[in-house]
């Protein structure tokens, strides 16, 4: 028997290649898949399932694509229902892989078909159990993303509090828990760093474990959820519908535009993503661009910040484009127009379009005197430690909070590294916000400035 997670760090998602034998599943696989492909030719195996947990509404999944490569079902639990060939198996029942078995344990709470996969080894021994967004490592995945099923929170909290007390803390503590993310996603609220643990740990570590009743369960799994993005439920219909391939995305939005043809579609007020890291954005950009770097939580960014269904541009390092696109596809990004031929020197020269960024860092904060300090960190984070006076503005709300902002005020924005502080900045700029600096080295630097008063 061979195990692999699979981590993409850029939507904090796992997925899982299981192998005994000549036969192998993948659990929960991402849109472009050729990750899976290589690691099935290496192992000289058979790919026999695609296993899904649940249909996932943060990212866009791979059950089609590698459904269609290796003419191999995909598989469900109860009450999943597709519009295209898959299996929808009953609770507890079994499927085979090689010499091990994998049984099917509907929990339902997260969504309505929520299911966890329960290896058992050659020996028919608790071996692993893949959780999806039922349980994470510190966490439960949140039970308020499928209340249009003409259910409440509080039913599904119910069900979910069921799934976990009555069938899965009920298994072997030994057994590994193997969920579908890790810190980083908004299908929890408290998701540890690591990304597997054991069932005996978390029933001591983990908060949503220990709860003496339903009702205590409930009120605090339910207390501070963020709002849902609302790309959520456009992921959610394309995995449970079906969607455009990868090949035939790439075929229609891998394209180099001249200098000329992406300007007409900017006039034309189409959007235009810049990817490239900030320090090279804040020296030169296009007017109007906003700024995700490829070096950061990318795809979860810019799908929390611009409708998937927007017509994108997109402005890239030379040889980054390929990457910028695949992983905008992740999350459902199906309009990408093209990229702009030559990256930003082929319009260096268009001097109207081009604008700036002023970048400081965090040592230097005490001599912005005249500046608003503009804090784009979690709430949980300014919560926690902030500068005092500081306004706290979460990246992912702040586009709702432009109003707020003032042309003839001065901002300096920072996040914990800079990342989301750029982006931040990027958007107020569009929105026509511009006496800012970008705190490049973000709260990090700051600290370490003593002539800043934290609280």
């Amino acid at each position: 028997m061979y195990i692999k997670q699979i981590y993409t760090n850029c939507l904090s998602q796992a997925s899982y290649y299981i192998e005994s034998g000549d036969e192998c599943v993948i659990i929960d696989p991402i849109r472009d898949i050729d990750d899976y492909k290589t690691l099935i030719n290496s192992r000289k195996t058979k790919l026999i399932y695609v296993l899904e947990t649940h249909f996932h509404a943060d990212f866009v999944s791979g059950h089609l694509e590698l459904s269609n490569k290796y003419n191999c079902p995909i598989v469900y639990g109860p009450n999943a229902n597709t519009n295209y060939n898959s299996i929808s198996l009953k609770d507890g029942e079994f499927l085979s892989i090689g010499k091990v078995k994998m049984q099917i344990i509907h929990t339902p709470g997260h969504t309505l078909e929520s299911v966890s996969y329960l290896l058992l080894d050659e020996e028919n021994k608790q071996h692993s159990l893949y959780t999806g967004d039922t349980l994470f490592i510190g966490d439960v995945g949140r039970p308020d993303l499928a209340v249009d099923n003409g259910l409440t929170q509080k039913d599904l909290c119910s069900m979910l509090y069921d799934s976990l007390y009555n069938k899965i803390m009920k298994l072997d503590d030994e057994i590994l828990i193997y969920p579908a993310h890790g810190s980083g996603t908004q299908c929890g609220k408290n998701l540890s760093s690591e990304t597997f643990s054991t069932l005996g740990n978390q029933k001591i570590n983990n908060y949503a474990l220990n709860y003496k009743n339903y009702q205590d369960f409930c009120d605090g799994i339910l207390l501070n959820l963020p709002k849902s993005p609302s790309y959520f439920k456009d992921s959610a219909y394309k995995n449970k519908n079906g969607y455009k391939s990868q090949s035939k995305l790439l075929e229609n939005s891998l394209r180099a535009l001249d200098k000329s043809t992406f300007l007409r579609y900017y006039k034309d007020d189409y959007f235009v993503l810049d990817t490239r890291k900030s320090k090279s954005f804040s020296k030169m950009h296009l007017k109007g661009s906003i700024n995700v770097s490829l070096n950061g939580r990318y795809a979860i960014s810019a799908a929390n910040l611009i409708d998937v269904k927007t017509n994108l541009l997109i402005i890239s390092d030379i040889g980054f484009e390929k990457e910028s696109i695949v992983r905008l596809n992740r999350v459902g990004f199906d309009n990408i127009i093209g990229f702009l031929s030559g990256g930003i020197n082929s319009i260096k020269n268009e001097k109207k379009l081009i604008d700036s960024i002023e970048e400081k860092s965090g040592k230097d904060l005490h001599l912005l005197n005249s500046h608003e300090i503009i804090d784009v960190r979690n709430k949980s984070e300014f919560d926690t430690l902030h500068v005092k006076g500081a306004k706290n503005y979460p990246l992912f709300d702040i586009i709702n909070n432009t109003s707020k902002f003032k042309t003839n005020k001065k901002y300096a924005i920072h996040c914990l590294t800079g990342y989301r502080s750029s982006i931040a900045s990027s958007l107020l700029k569009k929105h026509n916000i511009n006496n800012i600096i970008n705190v490049k080295d973000g709260f990090n630097g700051i600290s370490k400035n003593n002539k800043v008063i934290l609280q």
